[in-house]
């Protein structure tokens, strides 16, 4: 079909779909809703998904954990670790911080209790956490006033604690100046040197931090690590790095391979493949149910393009008496049936588009709108169009154009 052909099928198509806006309009309804919804929905997916991955950034960047004990599913962060025995040595940390510096950053180990603290007649129950200075950058969690213990104080076991905001809100009043004052863990006194930063997370806000020596000193009288905290160079290197780990440890601990294994390693690209794979297929059965809109539009349009075929049986004899092919027809109907649908499918990206950021704007829920959702969306609604005006258009062109100029 030429182009002239295609234009005069437009040109109908546009005075029949103007002649009728009302019933065009409601026709168009069930396309707009349906990409209204794939469009919101695959935003809210993917703003999860986006949510839960900047969550395990902040626990630290390309980060491995070395966890005594027999493997407890993918979970990156065990809040307590009082109930494993420690079998991580001395010996494995330095063998882990001996690996060559282009795959490791750095490593630090801890290990975790639970425990009372006492402020004059304040009390508040907390996770004390046992480690380095390296943990700060590892776990990407710093001290906002204050400062952080170093390695002499690790190497002297003193007893000096950074602690978390949720403890600082616990034990002090607002405004109060927490440095230099003492507060007392399971009985022993510890000088507060620092706050840490907000977390948002119960595990950090609502732990304090001390020298592992101090920690192994006064609360485990355990030589053994719990956890080895570690940061690859780059992402890209943490498969490596976790098998020369397992490679070391194995070796010291004389065990021939990680099945049976006391200790194991959790890789953060595993999670945030588990992230992404779970966020995915939930995005994709959302995207799913939001299609049925979709179908039901379809629907729709091959109804009313079906009626409209029957009000037109006069129309479409006269102009296959005047000379109008069979296919010129068909074009001209399934052409009408496309812009309604392709119609319908803009105003629902717009009202997708809108409504995803009024989530993010006014109720704050994690929304992104992503040029390859657009682009299905439109798809789909212009693929509904040529599908379901099929078969309307097809019956058009099949009429008698004797019996069609004497319909009344």
């Amino acid at each position: 079909m030429g182009r002239r052909s295609l234009w005069e099928s437009a040109r109908m198509s546009f005075r029949s779909i103007s002649g009728s806006p009302v019933r065009a309009g409601l026709t168009a309804l069930g396309v707009m809703i349906g990409v209204a919804s794939v469009i919101s929905l695959v935003a809210l997916g993917r703003g999860a998904q986006q949510e839960v991955a900047g969550n395990l950034q902040q626990l630290g960047a390309n980060l491995l954990m070395v966890y005594s004990g027999e493997p407890r599913g993918t979970a990156l962060v065990r809040t307590n670790t009082s109930n494993i025995r420690p079998t991580l040595t001395p010996a494995d940390l330095e063998a882990i911080r001996n690996i060559d510096p282009e795959l490791l950053r750095l490593a630090a180990p801890a290990s975790t209790a639970n425990a009372q603290l006492q402020f004059e007649n304040r009390n508040a129950a907390v996770t004390v956490v046992g480690t380095t200075p390296e943990y700060t950058e590892i776990r990407n969690f710093r001290p906002v006033y204050g400062e952080f213990f170093d390695h002499s104080h690790v190497a002297s076991r003193s007893n000096i604690v950074a602690i978390g905001m949720q403890v600082y809100r616990d034990l002090f009043d607002a405004g109060t100046d927490p440095l230099g004052r003492t507060i007392r863990i399971n009985g022993s006194a510890f000088v507060v040197t620092a706050v840490m930063e907000e977390k948002g997370a119960a595990a950090q806000d609502n732990s304090v931090l001390i020298p592992i020596s101090t920690f192994q000193r006064r609360i485990s009288g355990d030589a053994a690590y719990a956890m080895i905290a570690v940061q690859a160079s780059e992402p890209g290197i943490m498969r490596e790095l976790q098998a020369r780990i397992e490679e070391h440890i194995l070796r010291l601990h004389r065990m021939p391979s990680m099945e049976g294994a006391d200790f194991y390693v959790v890789n953060q690209l595993d999670l945030l493949a588990t992230v992404e794979g779970v966020a995915g297929t939930f995005t994709l059965m959302l995207a799913s149910i939001a299609g049925i809109s979709l179908i039901v539009g379809g629907i729709g349009i091959m109804n009313i393009m079906l009626v409209s075929v029957t009000e037109r049986t006069r129309e479409i004899g006269v102009r296959m008496a005047l000379g109008a092919r069979r296919r010129d027809i068909t074009m001209q109907f399934l052409t009408e049936a496309v812009l309604i649908a392709v119609a319908g499918g803009v105003v629902g990206i717009a009202i997708g588009i809108a409504g995803s950021w009024a989530a993010l704007r006014f109720a704050r829920i994690a929304s992104e709108v992503t040029i390859p959702s657009i682009v299905t969306a439109f798809g789909f609604s212009f693929l509904v169009g040529l599908f379901f005006g099929g078969y309307p258009a097809w019956r058009a062109s099949r009429l008698n154009p004797i019996e069609a100029l004497r319909y009344e």
